[in-house]
């Protein structure tokens, strides 16, 4: 088996976990439970874990795109309303709470 990705947060990885198994990838998820470690062993070897045992080039790249960093060029709005910015994949204010369309 292949450790594909780690993250201190069981729910992040369970995102991961959740992507990889939506591409028909088998995983295994281990150290959801860190809790009961601490203290004995170090913090990062406390992190949950998402193993994999075939796939792990289809795996590679989807847990690339998952950590891929948001387009930071998307387009942005102004409301109307109270003048907020807003990124355009929303159709409601997020400070107004303002139709946007």
């Amino acid at each position: 088996m292949t450790r594909v990705y780690s993250h201190p947060d069981p729910a992040i990885t369970h995102l991961v976990h959740n992507a990889l198994v939506s591409a028909g990838i088998p995983t295994v998820v281990r150290g959801t439970q860190p809790g009961a470690a601490m203290g004995e062993i170090p913090p990062i070897a406390a992190w949950s874990e998402v193993w994999i045992s075939e796939r792990l080039d289809e795996a590679e790249a989807i847990v690339a795109e998952i950590r891929a960093e948001p387009d930071s060029d998307a387009p942005i709005q102004t409301c109307a309303a109270c003048g907020e910015t807003n990124e355009s994949q929303f159709a409601v204010c997020w400070s107004c709470g303002a139709d946007l369309g």
